[in-house]
């Protein structure tokens, strides 16, 4: 089975303090680990110094189908990042989802 990687990358906002930013980033992660995704976030070291990483991970695309499902049952996965983005803790770079390749 080939897993699946969703990577959100994000911009801590200046003048915002950094435990402000982590606890917006820590709500999310538990609604997407409550829904079944496996859940880290990373500060980023190298390349792009100073943005964070949310990534999520399942073992398969079908896993992440059915968290998909769970998540779009009651508060909407757009309603949540919308609401983290207005929270004006962190600027949304870009977000990515790949499949693994089995090679």
């Amino acid at each position: 089975m080939a897993s699946v990687l969703l990577q959100i990358v994000c911009k801590p906002l200046p003048n915002v303090e950094e435990n402000k930013v982590i606890a917006s980033l820590k709500e999310s992660a538990e609604h997407w680990r409550t829904a079944g995704a496996e859940v880290k976030i990373y500060s980023v070291s190298v390349g792009e110094i100073g943005k964070l990483l949310f990534t999520a991970r399942w073992k398969s695309y079908t896993e992440y189908g059915e968290t998909m499902d769970r998540l779009t049952r009651g508060e909407s996965v757009q309603n949540l990042m919308g609401k983290i983005l207005k929270s004006g803790n962190v600027e949304w770079v870009r977000g990515t989802l790949a499949r693994e390749l089995p090679v």
